[in-house]
């Protein structure tokens, strides 16, 4: 793992077993069946799996970016796991919506980049930069502070997050940094609205003008939320997580 802290890679035993099975298969027919001499002479191309990414398997969801051999989806992020009294308020808020909405079924994070593509020949260098930056960042909080409404960026879905805010510029800087780095690999750097913060809700389409109408009244139950648990207004970050396909590293800052 050359130190990387290599958390998890979601590959199951019954894949590897699939596979086996599959090769295992192939190898009895192939004895069987003689391969014809005219297709022994075809020479190899390059090849691409079509993956069928039907929004219908995914509550309407659309892929900003179509699955292509040797790209690998990326992105840096910071972990945040709300504690069963936050996860109350957050479904309490789906009274207050306008619009068809559903709370988040995957984890949640605040993002440090784009959803990057990166070239699997650059993965071993980036990942080592990217740790070698953590190491060198000290521990931050974050502050929970209003609520704010955001699309992605081919504008299909819409969130409600909750915008965080660090005091004292370590995550600015670390993020400056970082999009340093990016630049390297001809990566995009992170918004330059760089407005930090827990996406908690979506729904399809873009409804910003519509949810805007709203932020006021919900940033106010926020705000008497949080003045009745203290407890859930700060985030002490001390590791920057980075997924790169079906790989999750986690790096421990200083």
């Amino acid at each position: 793992m050359s130190g990387l802290n290599l958390l998890c890679t979601y590959t199951s035993d019954s894949e590897d077993d699939e596979v086996n099975n599959d090769s295992h298969k192939f190898n009895e027919v192939s004895k069987r069946l003689p391969l014809p001499g005219c297709i022994a002479s075809w020479k190899g191309v390059p090849h691409h799996e079509e993956v069928d990414d039907d929004p219908l398997q995914h509550e309407g969801r659309t892929r900003s970016f179509k699955h292509e051999r040797g790209n690998w989806a990326t992105l840096a992020y910071i972990n945040y796991e709300p504690s069963d009294t936050m996860i109350s308020w957050m479904f309490s808020i789906l009274e207050e919506i306008p619009v068809k909405s559903n709370i988040f079924s995957e984890q949640f994070h605040i993002s440090v980049t784009r959803t990057l593509i990166l070239k699997f020949h650059w993965i071993e260098s980036f990942v080592e930069e990217v740790k070698k930056l953590c190491e060198q960042t000290h521990q931050f909080n974050l502050e929970l502070l209003n609520i704010r409404a955001y699309t992605n960026e081919d504008t299909t879905r819409t969130f409600l997050g909750i915008e965080c805010f660090e005091s004292k510029g370590i995550l600015n800087n670390f993020v400056n940094n970082l999009n340093n780095i990016l630049a390297e690999y001809e990566l995009p750097p992170f918004y330059e609205d760089s407005s930090y913060h827990v996406s908690f809700l979506w729904c399809l389409g873009n409804e910003v003008a519509n949810l805007n109408n709203h932020l006021y009244n919900l940033t106010t139950k926020l705000n008497q939320f949080l003045a009745d648990h203290e407890e859930e207004r700060n985030i002490n970050v001390t590791t920057i997580h980075l997924k790169i396909g079906n790989k999750l590293y986690a790096f421990k800052l200083s």
